[in-house]
């Protein structure tokens, strides 16, 4: 091969290798719109998943409270020896006070005739502490939640333990007490009357969600009684449920 054969030879595998202006541009602005969509598709899960951990928060706390409120209610005045008197004591819109013999002392046994243990005179509702619910009309003084309670103690003049929470985050509850032909019971109420009890439990979530707005929204108790609009940024549930007190009257 002549010299200017091989020079032309060794110029044409000369390559200039590189991206233009144009193309790099392109990349960018191909890689943002790719960086955009999975951000997008982020923040949508993240609001998903928040959401459904409150509902699943709501759920829970309205399941746990209403099953242990109806299981207690249940065994009002239980007393199947006839001689303790067990029976419901206070009955008011939001909070209950009974008596039933279900154990004996050391909380081993059967019911003894005797009301000697503590798990035997119940108190359920919100604190009655005043800026709790001093009224007991269920639903706190401050507007805000409260953990939904109860407290033991053995029969008067014994002190009562103090109330210990249940569940948390509870907007209001309600005791719908009903006589024997399911009619509603004139206040104020003769507990020997009560016959079943309609207890409604309206559950706030714990944080609120910027991205959820719970406007012009009502929630109506057992009673018809309503509850809300509370116009902020809280999920909630409401959970109503009829229990039949069948130890009272027997």
């Amino acid at each position: 091969m002549d010299t200017n054969a091989r020079t032309t030879f060794f110029k044409m595998e000369i390559r200039h290798e590189g991206f233009t202006l144009v193309e790099l541009v392109l990349a960018m602005v191909i890689s943002t719109i790719i960086a955009a969509a999975v951000f997008a598709a982020y923040t949508a899960q993240q609001r998903t998943y928040l959401a459904q951990e409150q509902v699943a928060e709501l759920q829970q706390n309205l399941r746990a409270g209403m099953d242990i409120l109806t299981r207690e209610l249940r065994t009002a005045g239980f007393d199947p020896t006839g001689n303790v008197g067990a029976t419901i004591i206070t009955a008011d819109p939001g909070h209950i006070e009974f008596t039933k013999d279900i154990t004996d002392a050391a909380g081993t046994g059967d019911s003894n005739g005797v009301l000697d243990h503590p798990s035997e005179w119940l108190d359920f509702g919100f604190s009655a502490a005043v800026g709790n619910d001093a009224d007991r009309n269920g639903i706190p003084d401050t507007g805000g939640v409260l953990p939904l309670s109860r407290q033991t103690r053995l029969p008067p003049p014994a002190v009562p333990s103090g109330y210990q929470t249940l569940v948390e985050n509870i907007q209001a509850i309600e005791l719908h007490y009903l006589d024997e032909d399911g009619n509603t019971l004139p206040a104020p109420i003769d507990p020997g009357d009560i016959r079943a009890v309609q207890v409604s439990l309206l559950a706030r979530a714990g944080r609120p969600d910027e991205n959820f707005q719970n406007n012009n929204a009502t929630y109506t108790a057992a009673s018809g009684a309503t509850w809300g609009p509370y116009n902020d940024n809280f999920r909630r549930r409401l959970s109503i449920m009829t229990v039949q007190t069948r130890n009272m009257g027997l």
